[in-house]
């Protein structure tokens, strides 16, 4: 199995999912009452935002097999799992329990795409010490 390839599916769906998310919060208005706290609000667009296109970026890079696309995947999937995290939280807090469940998958398997790049990371930089 190429992992290289895998990694780079996970990336391009999650960041056009993302990005999908973020056209339909954009378009027909937040989940959350603006009001509450509008600089949470427009965070929430922008790293939602740069968290699409991040994982978009280093979908095509990992699947193209770009030595540039590895080091942003760690940033990427590092978004990605904040994400995650902070949208977790809210759908917890207003009871959601089925998106909650369906956030914990996604989180596991951030978790593991984020490992994979660390360990090739790792043993990219031992290799080239040699």
């Amino acid at each position: 199995m190429d992992w290289e390839r895998t990694v780079g599916g996970y990336a391009l769906v999650m960041g056009a999912v993302t990005l999908a998310i973020w056209v339909l919060t954009v378009e027909r208005g937040p989940v959350m009452e603006p009001r509450t706290d509008p600089f949470a609000l427009f965070a929430s667009l922008v790293l939602g935002g740069l968290t699409g296109v991040s994982l978009l970026a280093t979908g095509v890079g990992l699947v193209r097999s770009q030595l540039w696309a590895r080091p942003l995947s760690l940033v990427a999937f590092g978004l990605l799992f904040a994400g995650v995290i902070d949208s977790a939280g809210y759908y917890a807090g207003v009871g959601r329990v089925g998106v909650v469940v369906a956030l914990f998958v996604v989180c596991l398997t951030t978790l593991a795409a984020l490992g994979w790049s660390l360990v090739d990371a790792r043993n990219r930089a031992r290799r080239a010490a040699w």
